[in-house]
């Protein structure tokens, strides 16, 4: 799984992933401040064992207002996993951005909005393309209710090849960072925030366990042609069996397009699949995973089709619903979905809302069962 990637442009690099590991030590007089750590704790993978420790904390002050930003060092026995994420904080608003922050090359000399928008509407679809092979646009229009202050949030519209999505992107006033990430307010509780979204969101397929008596849910962002989530799936389904609690497993379609080329076709099957019967979703899910090595663009469509004829479901209404409107549609929401909460790697699981990108044999199912107690982890 890529966690990582640097780009380098010139003095500056865009990071877009979470934070580069860094050795520094954190000031001893350096004032650890508790909202922000809670913050940061609540919403990045969660993995036992972790400290946190502000190493920075830095107010720029922009014509917009002021923003901080603070770099926390988180410390666990995953390598992976330990660095340093940096939280974009504006003061005006009380939002929080954390997610991927990297320099921009943007001349901050007499900067305003009106000579920035233009710089990263070419600049991003540009340097996007040239080393991630993503086809972007910048769009700037917002709902009325999101706020602005000294971090100006956009979106990038995503094309997939098959339709477009919307990516949570903001950028400070003054030019100076780029966060691949959405708001959240930082009183806020990241983990309540996104167990919410999850329970009231369409594009979430409950395909395991009933909808009122479950003490945990599992909603797992995943991609059927990622090795990673074939093999992090036999544990996944195995803690939830033996947890004795009772558990409801949520799919999201997270296909990564630029690196799987037949992971978008077998996503729209998979919503076909679940529109006609959820509890189906984990034996096609199954199914791509035995194959995974062998399939091809081209062997997406029988495969499907014949996985809907051998277990009874309607062939005529799963041919109306893949790769049309209706399942391309789905599969873009459920890209949003996933940027909207924090995802950028396959697989992902919230587990109660909290964050599992590396689950373990030795704790996932302990996890569970903690939070089946209404324990935090």
């Amino acid at each position: 799984m890529k966690v990582k990637r640097t780009m380098t442009l010139g003095l500056t690099a865009l990071i877009l992933a979470v934070g580069a590991v860094d050795v520094r030590a954190a000031d001893p007089l350096l004032r650890q401040d508790p909202e922000v750590l809670q913050f940061v704790e609540r919403s990045i993978p969660w993995y036992p064992g972790s400290a946190f420790t502000i190493v920075s904390d830095e107010t720029t002050a922009t014509p917009s207002g002021s923003y901080r930003t603070v770099r926390v060092k988180r410390t666990c026995e995953n390598k992976v996993l330990s660095g340093e994420p940096s939280v974009l904080i504006d003061q005006a608003t009380g939002l929080a951005y954390l997610g991927s922050v990297g320099e921009l090359p943007f001349d901050q000399t007499g900067s305003s909005p009106r000579t920035l928008r233009p710089f990263l509407e070419g600049f991003l679809p540009e340097v996007l393309q040239r080393n991630m092979n993503m086809k972007v646009r910048v769009d700037w229009e917002l709902p009325e209710d999101v706020s602005t202050g000294a971090i100006i949030p956009f979106r990038l519209i995503v094309d997939t090849g098959y339709g477009e999505f919307a990516k949570p992107v903001a950028v400070t006033s003054d030019g100076r960072l780029l966060v691949m990430g959405a708001g959240m307010p930082l009183d806020g509780d990241p983990v309540a925030i996104r167990r919410a979204l999850f329970d009231t969101s369409d594009f979430v397929v409950w395909d395991h366990g009933g909808s009122g008596e479950a003490k945990v849910e599992i909603v797992e962002f995943s991609d059927l042609e990622c090795p990673a989530c074939k093999g992090k799936w036999p544990m996944v389904k195995g803690a939830m069996e033996s947890s004795g609690a009772a558990i409801r497993h949520g799919m999201v379609s997270f296909p990564l397009t630029s690196i799987h080329p037949w992971a978008f076709r077998a996503s729209s099957a998979t919503w076909c699949v679940g529109a006609q019967a959820a509890d189906q979703i984990i034996g096609f899910k199954e199914l791509f995973y035995d194959l995974q090595r062998d399939m091809e663009v081209g062997l997406v469509t029988p495969t499907s089709t014949d996985f809907v004829v051998g277990n009874g479901l309607d062939e005529q209404a799963f041919k109306a619903c893949y790769l049309r409107g209706t399942s391309l549609d789905a599969v873009h929401a459920q890209l949003a979905l996933g940027h909207r909460v924090g995802v950028n790697a396959t697989p992902t699981y919230f587990v109660n809302g909290w964050m599992n990108q590396m689950p373990q044999d030795e704790w996932f199912a302990d996890l569970i069962s903690r939070l089946a107690k209404g324990e935090d982890p």
